[in-house]
């Protein structure tokens, strides 16, 4: 990896990573952009930075220029095949084919050069199930990442598993899946959340809000099950005041880095406060969520409407 120097004075990655984390993205880019063109580590997490802003064109660019200065590192690879897969999103459709290409070769890149990444190989495995066949999609090909990952981290094997078996909407092969996985590792979080996703998607509610008060008695201290109950009652118009109190609790909390932001349990109270017919509520809370993400498309355009 390229030296983390800007001209004479040192980059202050490890500080400028650490304001990323705190959810400061522009404070963080500014502090990487001079050392990005000669530092690898400095260019992803500026290309980061543009990303959680939602600037993908600028966030594909830097990833870029990340993979070139560090051509044997499988994270810049990965987030570049995640941007494209952005990108592509919102792209027509001719564009759209261009883009699945790009997608699928930064993944397989991103494997390749690091075969115990597996969230390059999750990332792979929804490439192959959502695109089609013309495109190199293969649920063939999605079940040989699966094994892989298993023999490498059983968590995310059965994660890898279990995400197959829902595209196919194999539900109890699915929630067999989980339900091992809850066993096998009884202090995490993730089986009851991956359990209580199935629930809602079969619009059996009343399970995955049962899932998640049973992992919040389970893990009382952690902030995010509030989250989750939040949005879920915000989506699904079930629970309102049981998804009220744990958004308004959740907003009460600072998130670290791998953790919801306060502008998306903004933006959840704004969509429970829409479910309940509370327009100035509803306004309040997507105006906060702006001020704090000014980027938030879904805050924009619900506020549109109103």
């Amino acid at each position: 990896m390229a030296a983390s120097m800007a001209g004479s004075a040192p980059c202050p990655t490890d500080e400028a990573i650490g304001v990323f984390e705190a959810r400061r993205f522009a404070e963080a880019r500014a502090m990487l952009e001079p050392c990005s063109p000669t530092d690898a580590r400095a260019a992803l997490y500026v290309g980061r930075a543009h990303l959680a802003e939602r600037n993908v064109d600028r966030a594909i660019e830097t990833f870029e220029k990340a993979a070139a200065l560090d051509p044997k590192g499988a994270e810049p690879q990965l987030w570049l095949g995640r941007a494209y897969g952005q990108k592509a999103m919102k792209a027509n459709i001719l564009q759209q084919a261009s883009l699945a290409g790009k997608v699928r070769k930064a993944f397989e890149r991103a494997v390749q050069l690091d075969p115990a990444n597996s969230d390059a190989r999750l990332s792979l495995i929804d490439y192959y199930l959502l695109a089609p066949g013309i495109m190199g999609g293969s649920v063939a090909k999605a079940r040989e990442q699966a094994v892989e990952i298993r023999r490498r981290d059983a968590l995310k094997g059965f994660q890898a598993a279990g995400r197959i078996a829902e595209h196919e909407k194999k539900w109890d092969a699915a929630l067999s899946e989980y339900e091992r996985a809850a066993r096998e590792f009884p202090q995490r979080k993730e089986p009851y959340i991956w359990r209580a996703n199935v629930a809602a998607q079969q619009k059996d509610y009343a399970r995955a809000f049962d899932t998640l008060e049973a992992l919040q008695k389970a893990q009382p201290s952690d902030p995010t099950v509030d989250y989750s109950i939040g949005r879920l009652g915000a989506q699904t118009g079930e629970r309102l005041d049981r998804a009220e109190e744990g958004l308004k609790r959740y907003l009460q909390h600072e998130p670290g880095h791998d953790e919801p932001a306060l502008s998306s349990a903004h933006f959840q109270l704004g969509v429970l406060y829409d479910k309940r017919g509370n327009r100035e509520l509803a306004r309040k809370e997507y105006q906060r969520t702006l001020e704090l993400e000014p980027s938030h498309s879904g805050a924009r355009e619900a506020l549109a409407k109103k």
